[in-house]
C-alpha cells in the first residue's frame, strides 16, 4: 500500500477530465507546485468535490504515483467562492496564480509564494485596495521572493539614500553624481521616482506579509507604479501570461 503524506497547499488550476474526475494544481508549502487527480471529485455527492475547486486552501492527503500525486481527502481552511461572482477580481487571481505557478516546481518548497498567494487573495476578497495596486504588490512581492530585486534603498555605487533614478538594467539606484560618472548609464533609459512611489515600493518589499495591503495610494502614484513595474517585468521577467489578456 502506497504511503501517503499531508500538505497545506490550494489549488491554482483545477480542470475536469473524464467522466468525473479533476485535475488540479497545488501550489503546496512542503513540495512545491504538483499535479494531482481527484478521481470521482465531479460525483455528486463526492467528499473530494468541495476541497478541489479553485483556489480553495487547506491541507491534502495525498499519495504519489509515476507521474502525478492522487488526493485521497481534503479539509478546507478557507475558500474563496466568492470570486465566481466578481469576474474581475477572478481574473486578476487567475493572473496571480499563473505566475505562481511559472515560478514553482515540484519538490522545491513553497512556502513563501503560497503565502503570498493566500495574503493575496485575501486582499483580493477584502475589497479595500483596488485590483490594480494589489497586483503591484503581488508582482513586486514575487520577484523579491525569487531573487529577482533591484537596489531601491540606496546608490548601487555610493550608497547614496537620496536616489530617486532608477536604471533596470544596471539593477537599481543611481544618484546623479555617481551615473555622472558612469558612461555606460548614457545608454539606459531610467525611470524618475517620486518620493512616495519609491517609499511605497520598499514599504512592499519590507513589510511583514500582515501588513502587506494595508496601505493606499493616489492615484497618481497608483500609474506611476504601474509603469514602473511594467519596466521592471520587461526587463526581468521575459515571459507574457496568458491571463493578462484578461486584465489589460
Amino acid at each position: 500500500m502506497r504511503e501517503s503524506v499531508t500538505v497545506t497547499g490550494m489549488i491554482v488550476q483545477s480542470s475536469p477530465i473524464k467522466e468525473y474526475d479533476r485535475r488540479v494544481e497545488l501550489l503546496t508549502r512542503e513540495r512545491g507546485r504538483i499535479s494531482a487527480f481527484a478521481q470521482g471529485a465531479r460525483r455528486p455527492n463526492s467528499a473530494l468535490s468541495a476541497c478541489t475547486i479553485l483556489f480553495t486552501y487547506g491541507e491534502f492527503q495525498i499519495y504519489e504515483g509515476r507521474s502525478s500525486y492522487t488526493i485521497q481527502s481534503g479539509t478546507i481552511h478557507n475558500q474563496f467562492g466568492d470570486l465566481a461572482e466578481d469576474y474581475d477580481a477572478l481574473c486578476y487571481c487567475s493572473y496571480f496564480a499563473e505566475m505562481a505557478r511559472y515560478f514553482t516546481r515540484e519538490n522545491m518548497e513553497a512556502g513563501q509564494e503560497l503565502l503570498l498567494m493566500y495574503v493575496t487573495m485575501r486582499a483580493v476578497m477584502a475589497a479595500r485596495l483596488s485590483l490594480p495596486l494589489i497586483r503591484v504588490v503581488y508582482e513586486l512581492r514575487l520577484m523579491m521572493i525569487e531573487g529577482e530585486i533591484l537596489e531601491l534603498f540606496q546608490c548601487l555605487h555610493c550608497g547614496e539614500t537620496s536616489a530617486r533614478t532608477v536604471y533596470l538594467a544596471a539593477g537599481g539606484l543611481v544618484c546623479e553624481a555617481c551615473a555622472a560618472k558612469d558612461s555606460r548609464l548614457k545608454t539606459l533609459y531610467p525611470i524618475r521616482l517620486s518620493d512616495d512611489a519609491l517609499y511605497t515600493l520598499q514599504y512592499i518589499l519590507t513589510t511583514d506579509l500582515s501588513k502587506l495591503f494595508a496601505f493606499q495610494v493616489s492615484d497618481a502614484v497608483l500609474s506611476e507604479l504601474q509603469k514602473f513595474m511594467k519596466r521592471y517585468l520587461a526587463q526581468y521577467l521575459p515571459h507574457r501570461f496568458s491571463t493578462l489578456d484578461f486584465i489589460e
